[in-house]
């Protein structure tokens, strides 16, 4: 019986220090989660009735006294080693309790506090773990939609190439048939100049030797550069006289002369020296014997 009575004597000892010694707002102190505001706010605690009776500590001295005595001598409590162990440790309780209870509380809500502090940052850490690794889920996923755009942006330029690549023979034909024109007309412009002069040249040679060798030629040329001197009016103009005259031999030379057989072979010369540049510059065609461009491609 008395072990049972010290038994729930120390339960009650503690149940009411640690009511005392631990808040109730602190009792969520060494939880994971953030206290809500709720939860933190301090409960008002209601006023006793100054009516009504209050027990003092003091009270229980003289009533302790009055049950020891009957107590131990009917010997409703034994006094033995067991009671005396009992008493010692209810004493050891009270006195830490008084003395030390606040040492203690403070010791555990500072290392409360702590673990507190590093679970949080250990949180921290892992949230910016996840957030980053939800930034890179994020980043992953714009490039597969990046790379589905780039890959329609490659099938439209695809299109875009086919379409060009069905214009630009065309075009590059067109650029090379009138670099070809251009080519011929400066050419049959040079052919004529180079004909002017020719003809110039054989009939200088030939009015000269015709000076040369009639001595009715030099005589008039010499009277009429006299009268030139003098202001008079001459007979003619000998030297032009024979400029004229050689150009109507040549042109009477040149009716005897077949214009189709003299075309063609103008042409077949023109035709070899364009085919010799549109092969050197990788031309599509080449002219024919006829004239006309024939596609070589």
């Amino acid at each position: 019986m008395l072990r049972a009575a010290s038994h729930q004597v120390s339960r009650k000892v503690l149940t009411d220090s640690a009511r005392r010694s631990v808040p109730n707002a602190n009792s969520r102190l060494f939880h994971a989660t953030t206290l809500r505001e709720e939860e933190t706010k301090t409960v008002a605690v209601a006023p006793s009735d100054a009516s009504g009776f209050k027990w003092e500590p003091i009270y229980s001295v003289p009533l302790g006294l009055a049950f020891a005595v009957p107590a131990l001598k009917y010997e409703w409590i034994v006094v033995n080693e067991e009671v005396q162990l009992a008493a010692c440790f209810i004493a050891f309780t009270a006195i830490v309790y008084k003395q030390f209870g606040g040492a203690i509380y403070e010791a555990l809500s500072a290392e409360g506090d702590r673990l507190i502090e590093e679970h949080n940052k250990v949180e921290d850490e892992v949230i910016h773990m996840l957030q980053d690794k939800i930034d890179d889920i994020k980043f992953q996923s714009r490039l597969v939609q990046d790379a589905e755009e780039i890959k329609q942006l490659k099938l439209q330029t695809y299109d875009m190439l086919n379409e060009a690549g069905k214009i630009k023979p065309l075009y590059d034909f067109k650029s090379q048939m009138e670099r070809m024109l251009t080519i011929i007309q400066n050419e049959e412009a040079n052919m004529t100049e180079k004909a002017k002069h020719s003809l110039m040249e054989e009939a200088t040679a030939g009015v000269t030797s015709q000076f040369l060798s009639s001595a009715d030629l030099k005589k008039r040329s010499l009277a009429n550069a006299i009268a030139s001197l003098k202001g008079t009016k001459a007979s003619g103009d000998v030297v032009k006289d024979a400029y004229l005259q050689f150009f109507k031999s040549k042109t009477a030379e040149a009716s005897k002369i077949d214009p189709k057989k003299e075309s063609a072979e103008a042409r077949a010369v023109m035709a070899q020296k364009m085919n010799a540049i549109a092969k050197s510059e990788g031309f599509f065609f080449e002219i024919g014997a006829d004239g006309k461009p024939k596609m070589v491609v």
